[in-house]
């Protein structure tokens, strides 16, 4: 007999996890149906042994105090959830142990143990991931964490232990094959529960999602060695008793798990829950045509791989077996049917970083394109093209890419560091799982573009070059939107890019403010914009025609009129003075009070100055009211500086004085 003691029986320690997550009915969370009389005693009676059960654990248990320093972040974690749930309060007991396995669980009566082990392994992934780590720990500490307890939280607050003594009570006549099948079916679906509720309280927390990823990430991690050190000292083949299957776990698999979340890996995660079942189903003869399909799928997927080859041929061999019965087979073979494990797709000697990446999109295209990058790529110090090169290869799904990707993306950046650059550097930081380093990065440049650009709005109410400058940038992107839908100018991805990454994070009020932000003032066209829209269901306004002009007119005439309509309706300015720098003229009617500015024979911006110009609609002029003046302009604006910025049926500019009358008005 094989000794399993030192290969196994670690593994089967850290398998002990008690973490488990659900999903959400049509009903408002956490609410219950009010218990009927026996509904409330029962409750009652599980609270109350929950006490006795609790006490009694940990009386045979070593307990500690704190754990290296643990206990401040989990309290403050703890604080954090409970007083954001939209639940009640109530006393919260939770008790630290001495176990190496990593692990957590919730009772019946609101207490709460965490495996010493679990805060080891957290501390682990912390030091991994963030660069910060040292400087602050605690900060670091206490979001991980939460990604742990708001899973146990929300078996607490949704009364799953409570629901698992009803689902028992009404399966109790049933044959005790069927009942386990169906406990174990609903544990899994209290498991689901409770994970969904813990991002909703993670989210409402203001930690975010993520940290629920974390958790089932390290999960998975725990369950993939487990397997692997069955396959690997062969006790999957002499030991079938350690074999397992989703048909008869209390908990679903981590993939499982993982695939309810919406993560970039999500459809990764889906295939390999598939997997997992499907192999599974082999094993126990199972849906065995829809476990072919899955395989055939599953090949096209990743062609020419052996392991589903292989199962695809025993799935076929049980096939057939189903056609002949028992009398007919005269005796019963053993066929070989392996548990699926994640590196039966996925090399062993990927490392954490490069495990469970898929390149997206056409796998072969992605080849040939680097292929042809490679072919160059040292006949040139391009820093442009290196940073097209580096931002390709961080979807590599190969690990030793991924490195350089990074290398040669701060080499681009370093040469020049301009917003384009800097920017391509956020990706691959994004795509090499560098993710806080990549957030960090977009949001300075994010915050340095729009300070710029709201500089240069409130400006360009009195400075008719500038507020070229911003038109002609708006022209352009309209202009090449035409042609690839995706285009966006290239100096404010960086703002795109923050708001998409916060919202791959948490969809949350934080992210969406960022997106609505985005969407308002920089792009609601482009193909981008729609995929940020669609992540919060902001609805995007039509576009405006690109050649729609201003609507707005001074006395006849507005921007978009020619110098002859200028003329026949104004007549000869008072003066024309030229700004030197941009070439613009300033036709100047004093006796109205009022400027045209024209650029090669156009009106570009109209300004009125003064309560002698007839001013927009029916006398809407310096002097005029708010009220008066939103009638015409509609209520819609931006606040630019002492600017309104009106949008809404046209393009104007108004400064209004502290009695809430138009000083100066602006039409562009």
């Amino acid at each position: 007999m094989i000794d399993l003691s030192n290969s196994v029986r670690p593994y089967v320690l850290k398998l002990l996890v008690v973490l488990g997550l659900v999903s959400f009915s049509g009903s408002p969370i956490f609410s219950q149906n009010k218990p009927g009389e026996f509904d409330s005693e029962l409750y009652a009676q599980l609270v109350r042994q929950s006490n006795v059960q609790f006490t009694n654990l940990i009386k045979s248990k070593t307990v500690l105090a704190d754990h290296k320093g643990w206990k401040k972040p989990i309290d403050k974690a703890f604080g954090k959830l409970s007083k954001n749930s939209g639940n009640p309060p109530f006393p919260l007991v939770y008790k630290i142990v001495k176990e190496a396995s990593f692990n957590a669980f919730a009772m019946a009566g609101g207490q709460f143990c965490i495996h010493s082990g679990a805060l080891d392994s957290l501390d682990d992934i912390i030091k991994q991931k963030e660069a910060d780590a040292a400087q602050k720990l605690d900060f670091h500490r206490e979001r991980y964490i939460a990604g742990v307890l708001s899973h146990e939280l929300a078996h607490f607050y949704n009364r799953h232990v409570f629901n698992s003594v009803k689902k028992f009570y009404a399966l109790k006549d049933e044959p005790s094959g069927k009942a386990f099948l169906e406990n174990s079916k609903f544990s899994q679906e209290q498991e689901l529960d409770a994970d969904q509720t813990g991002l909703f309280l993670l989210d409402k927390a203001g930690y975010g999602g993520d940290f629920m990823l974390i958790t089932l990430q390290t999960l998975n991690e725990v369950e993939q060695s487990y397997k692997e050190a069955l396959a690997s000292s062969k006790a999957d083949k002499t030991r079938p008793e350690l074999i397992g299957s989703h048909y008869f776990s209390s908990h679903p698999s981590p993939n499982e798990r993982l695939s309810r979340l919406n993560t970039d890996k999500q459809e990764l995660y889906s295939f390999l829950a598939k997997m997992e079942k499907t192999f599974d189903d082999i094993q126990l003869g199972r849906n065995l045509d829809g476990a072919r399909s899955n395989l055939e799928d599953g090949l096209k997927k990743f062609p020419e791989n052996t392991y589903l080859s292989k199962a695809l041929a025993v799935c076929m061999h049980k096939i057939w077996m189903a056609t002949a019965s028992n009398e007919e087979l005269k005796l019963k073979p053993v066929l070989d049917m392996p548990s699926f494990r994640d590196t039966m797709v996925f090399p062993p000697d990927k490392s954490k970083r490069a495990v469970m990446r898929i390149v997206p999109g056409n796998e072969a295209a992605y080849n040939r394109a680097l292929k042809a990058y490679r072919e160059v790529i040292v006949k040139t110090d391009d820093p442009y093209f290196l940073s097209n090169y580096a931002v390709l290869l961080s979807y590599s799904a190969d690990e030793k890419d991924l490195d350089v990707a990074v290398s040669v993306a701060n080499k681009a950046f370093q040469a020049e560091g301009t917003v384009a650059l800097a920017n391509n550097l956020g990706v691959v930081l994004f795509w090499t799982d560098k993710r806080e380093e990549a957030k960090e990065l977009f949001n300075r440049l994010a915050l340095s573009i729009d300070q710029k650009i709201r500089t240069l709005a409130n400006q360009s109410g009195n400075n008719p070059q500038i507020a070229q400058y911003l038109r002609t940038i708006g022209q352009s992107t309209a202009q090449k939107q035409q042609v690839d839908p995706d285009y966006i100018y290239e100096n404010f991805t960086p703002i795109l890019n923050i708001a998409l990454v916060e919202s791959y994070s948490a969809v949350d009020p934080k992210s969406k403010g960022l997106a609505s932000y985005y969407l308002t003032n920089y792009d609601s066209t482009s193909g981008w914009a729609k995929v940020l829209a669609k992540i919060h269901t902001i609805e995007l306004t039509a576009p405006t025609p690109a050649n729609e002009v201003n609507a707005f007119k001074v006395g006849g005439v507005g921007p978009g009129d020619k110098l002859e309509d200028l003329l026949k309706n104004w007549g000869k300015p008072t003066r024309i003075k030229t700004d030197k720098k941009s070439g613009l003229e300033y036709f100047e009617y004093d006796n109205k009070e009022t400027a045209f500015i024209l650029d090669m024979g156009t009106v570009v911006q109209v300004n009125v100055v003064g309560d002698n110009s007839p001013g927009l609609g029916q006398g809407i002029t310096v002097g005029s009211s708010k009220p008066a003046a939103e009638k015409l302009l509609g209520s819609k604006f931006r606040k630019q500086g002492e600017y309104h910025d009106y949008y809404e049926k046209g393009k104007a500019f108004v400064k209004y004085n502290k009695h809430g009358k138009i000083d100066l008005l602006v039409v562009q």
